[in-house]
Formats: C-alpha cells, sequence, structure tokens
C-alpha cells in the first residue's frame, strides 16, 4: 500500500514539476529573453524544477500542521481553493467562442484572490479538535461552508466574471479561434501561423565537427542541457509538408475515439463513485 501510495505521488509531483517548469520557461522565461537558445531553456526548466522542490520541502511544515495532519482532507480541501477556477476557465475557453483574453484573465485573478482568501482563513482559523465539544469561533463562511461546497461557490464566481468581463471586451478575431475551440477544431490552419523558425532549421547552423573531442565539463555541461551532437536528417519540399500535416492532424480512427470515450466515462464514474463513498 505504501509502495503505491510513493508511486502515485511520484508520478503527480513529476507531472505537477515538469508542468509548472514547462509554464514559468516559455511563458515568462522568454518574455525577457525571446531570442534564448534551447540550451539556455532547458537549464532553466531545470533550475525551476529545483526551486519547486525546494519549496515544496519547505511546504512540509504547513501540511503537517493543516487539517490536523489528515492528508486526504488537505489534498481535497487545496484542491476546492485553486482547481475550480482553472478547470471553468478550460470549459469556458472550448466550448464559448465569446471568451477573451481580458475575460479570461481577469475571471482567474479574481476568482483564484476569493480562493486564496477562504486558504488563508482556513488556515489561520482552524477548526476546535473534534469531540473537545469546545465552541467553535470561526465565521460562518468556515463553519458552515464545506470546502466542497466552497467549490461550487467559486466555480459560479469563475463563470460569471469571466462572463461579464468577455461580454464587456473586444472578442477575438476568426482568425484567432483557429483550432483552439470545440467549435473550430476542424479549421484549417492558416499556412503562414504553421510556420516557425525551429521547424526543418538548416543542416549548416548545428554542423559540429565530428573529429573535434570535448572536454569532461563540456560533456557535463550538454549533459545536464540535454543537447545531442547528432546529424539532423534532410527532408525534400514533400516530405517537409507531408510531416507538418501530419503534427497539426486532430484526427483519429474511429474505434480509437470510441475506446478513449468509454475509458474516460468509466474511469470518471468509478472515481466519483469512490470519492463520494469515501469521502
Amino acid at each position: 500500500m505504501l509502495a503505491a501510495l510513493l508511486a502515485a505521488l511520484m508520478s503527480s509531483l513529476t507531472s505537477i514539476f515538469n508542468s509548472a517548469s514547462t509554464m514559468f520557461t516559455m511563458d515568462i522565461w522568454r518574455r525577457f529573453r525571446p531570442r534564448a537558445k534551447q540550451h539556455e531553456l532547458m537549464i532553466v526548466g531545470r533550475l525551476c524544477v529545483l526551486v519547486e522542490v525546494v519549496v515544496s520541502i519547505l511546504w512540509l511544515p504547513i501540511l503537517e500542521a493543516s487539517e490536523s495532519g489528515q492528508l486526504w482532507n488537505y489534498l481535497q480541501s487545496m484542491s476546492s481553493y485553486v482547481t475550480p477556477p482553472w478547470c471553468c476557465l478550460f470549459l469556458l475557453s472550448i466550448f464559448w467562442t465569446r471568451t477573451t483574453e481580458a475575460g479570461a484573465f481577469w475571471g482567474l485573478m479574481i476568482s483564484l484572490v476569493v480562493g486564496v482568501i477562504r486558504m488563508i482563513m482556513d488556515f489561520s482559523l482552524p477548526a476546535p479538535f473534534c469531540g473537545s465539544h469546545d465552541e467553535d469561533p470561526r465565521p460562518d463562511v468556515l463553519k458552515k461552508v464545506h470546502f466542497l461546497h466552497f467549490a461550487i461557490i467559486l466555480s459560479a464566481v469563475s463563470v460569471i466574471s469571466t462572463v461579464v468581463i468577455s461580454l464587456l471586451t473586444t472578442p477575438r478575431p476568426p482568425e484567432k479561434l483557429r483550432r483552439v475551440t470545440w467549435w473550430t477544431r476542424h479549421d484549417p490552419l492558416d499556412p503562414e501561423e504553421t510556420e516557425s523558425e525551429d521547424d526543418f532549421a538548416s543542416d549548416d547552423t548545428e554542423e559540429q565537427p565530428t573529429a573535434r573531442k570535448e572536454s569532461v565539463g563540456r560533456r557535463v555541461y550538454n549533459w545536464v542541457c540535454g543537447i545531442e551532437h547528432k546529424p539532423k536528417p534532410k527532408f525534400t519540399q514533400e516530405e517537409r509538408e507531408a510531416i507538418k500535416r501530419k503534427m497539426t492532424s486532430l484526427e483519429e480512427s474511429p474505434f480509437a475515439s470510441r475506446l478513449t470515450t468509454i475509458l474516460a466515462i468509466t474511469s470518471a464514474t468509478i472515481t466519483t463513485f469512490l470519492l463520494g463513498f469515501f469521502g
């Protein structure tokens, strides 16, 4: 049981760390250094993971003090305070084409502020111990509103704020909606939008002398950065177009589509039953 729990925690933590590192490296770091090379981005991403690990370790005393050491309640309460805005924003962006960038950003900020305020109140005003018969001095928003019920309220705040702000701002032009919503998932891509400076870069830009010996420090540096000096394959124009069509295609076989849909519904049903029965 312990091995299964540790394996699940390791899997979840690695995915969260990698996702957060990618968001910081590609969305924040590249704003300050738009011409950063791949090895620099690799180093920044890995350093970001190390910082996340240190912050996670420093957070352990707060985790131990919260919820009287009940890990399950802590995880569910944290998810209730943080996750609903992101989930609502994702669903609105996929299924409502009128969602704007300003509406998404400010709706997310408003709902996150509400969730963080509730989280701080929950940590700073702990509930009396079960069976102590002490009077609960906490406000009604903590005493009478369970964190799972608060997640519903937070979802409503997120949806309402995002919809209102989106309706008050300029909608996105149709060319910005290609392949990014459910209703435009089959729209053809603009060939100019799919071009990238890194796509099919010429071989002479990355040529490395084969006979040159690298020092130990350089090999360690390349290993940390994940750099491998391998010759790039050469493609014809037809092969490049075929590869690009395959990379931008959303098509899948009917059997795979039905199978993944059935498995997703089954998994969601079982998970919902287990959470409701044992929660």
